[in-house]
């Protein structure tokens, strides 16, 4: 016999489990009237003086069914009223508008970012959402047909990003419908749920329950084989992060450097979830990357001309430039000039660069050990005058190269050392009059040079401003 406390005690089981809900917390649950969401509520309305929380119903109505929608967002502020809650509502116009992507995909970022707003009103910590253990099998059978690899079927979380939060994500739907029907509780159907035309529809109608004939337990089946991956998938996660931090190379532009032969060294598992990172990072999401474009990319780094390039959806290039593969976003135009006036020694936050730089003076003495680097410098003081300038690149610009003794274009200079367009474009200028300095993070001009006649010495050092 079915009792409404054993879906209770799985529901703080998962609360517990997965640390979801702190004491004090403001939870926004996001209920659109259907069953799940609706025990969700109920569940957690239950539960609010044991948890100690407090709870805000939000409803988003898509504009999607005209027929329907008005009476769903009714019917829920009907329930937020009779448990005395707070309710929020909006109301989305998708139909009327051209949009890109996928209805579905326009219709869930559109709610997300209802749900955000009525977080942030209410200064909530959490936003609950009522995905159960058969939208997670269904999940990852989805992602199986589509062709995902581990991270894909690891399914749906049951906390994302601190503040989303699913209670429900190990409770299976027949036991949801159990709790409505013994606390007599109404709930609204989505007739669009009941269409076969989506792919999740047609899984869940139609294809679950002819493979549930031959393995009852298979949602359960498959919520743990996501589970097991999850926990794979983030310590395998935590591997590749940690190759990133140590080789791989940012420019303020989101230009990525990564040195080959550290990178082919990597177990080929790596190697693919290293791509997948810098993509992520490169392009903010993973849309429209196939397994081709990541295998085209290892085939890149493995290849055996020195110079070579492949231009990938979302306007990301990958180029193999000697010794590193480099990945950036498709430059439509040069970056923005940028233009600096120093009119004294001290520090300097240049935002728009994504760096600071400082000045110090430090009076030359035998012995003193000058240890520069290529985004730390030292000049002879009495050879520098403020106001000094730094900027971009600019076509026609010479320097004396430190060790040299004649100008050379600074176009030349990139060229023999391989530097990218938009690393030239992205890299300061540091001027004195109408001289170079230094160019930044490569080399100094010979003519500032510290020199055993140097009384004082200027060092500069830039380093990366803190993000705001």
């Amino acid at each position: 016999m079915y009792y409404p406390n054993q879906t209770l005690q799985k529901v703080k089981h998962t609360i517990s489990r997965h640390q979801m809900i702190g004491e004090g917390d403001c939870v926004i649950v996001a209920v659109s009237g259907g069953p799940d969401s609706v025990c969700l509520l109920y569940a957690l309305h239950e539960l609010r003086t044991e948890l100690q929380i407090r709870l805000v119903v939000a409803h988003f109505d898509h504009g999607l069914r005209p027929a329907e929608d008005e009476s769903e967002t009714a019917f829920v502020r009907a329930l937020a009223v009779s448990l005395k809650l707070p309710f929020e509502t909006a109301k989305g116009h998708l139909l009327a508008k051209k949009v890109r992507g996928s209805r579905e995909e326009v219709a869930r970022n559109a709610r997300y970012a209802f749900l955000e707003r009525v977080k942030k009103k209410h200064k909530a910590q959490k936003i609950a959402l009522g995905h159960n253990l058969n939208d997670q099998a269904e999940t990852i059978f989805m992602r199986l047909l589509r062709g995902s690899g581990p991270s894909g079927l690891t399914g749906i979380p049951p906390c994302r990003d601190g503040s989303i939060i699913r209670p429900l994500i190990e409770i299976e739907r027949p036991e949801i419908e159990n709790y409505l029907k013994a606390k007599k509780l109404a709930s609204v159907t989505d007739s669009s749920n009941l269409k076969t035309n989506y792919l999740r529809n047609k899984i869940r109608l139609e294809i679950m329950p002819l493979l549930e004939v031959h393995q009852p337990q298979l949602a359960h089946l498959l919520a743990q084989t996501a589970e097991i991956l999850r926990d794979e998938d983030g310590y395998l996660e935590q591997i590749a992060e940690a190759w990133f931090n140590r080789n791989v190379e940012q420019s303020p532009h989101h230009v990525f450097r990564a040195p080959i032969t550290s990178f082919l060294a990597l177990p080929v598992a790596l190697r693919r979830r290293v791509i997948r990172n810098v993509i992520g990072k490169v392009k903010k999401d993973l849309r429209r990357i196939s397994w081709d474009h990541i295998e085209a990319i290892q085939r890149l780094a493995q290849a055996e001309k020195p110079q070579a390039a492949l231009n990938l959806p979302g306007r990301l290039t990958v180029r193999r430039i000697y010794g590193h593969l480099i990945l950036s976003a498709s430059m439509k135009r040069k970056p923005r000039p940028f233009h600096y006036r120093l009119d004294e020694p001290g520090a300097y936050d240049l935002r728009e660069i994504g760096r600071s730089i400082s000045f110090e003076e430090i009076k030359n003495r035998r012995g003193l050990r000058l240890r520069g680097s290529a985004w730390t410098a030292f000049f002879d003081a009495e050879k520098l005058r403020f106001p000094l300038t730094l900027r971009s690149f600019k076509a026609g610009d010479r320097f004396i190269p430190f060790g040299m003794k004649g100008h050379k274009k600074l176009k030349d200079f990139f060229v023999d050392l391989k530097v990218p367009l938009e690393q030239r474009y992205s890299t300061p200028i540091l001027r004195c009059d109408d001289k170079i300095v230094w160019v930044c993070g490569f080399r100094i001009d010979d003519r500032f040079k510290v020199t055993p006649e140097t009384k004082k010495v200027l060092k500069l050092v830039f380093s990366h401003s803190p993000r705001t």
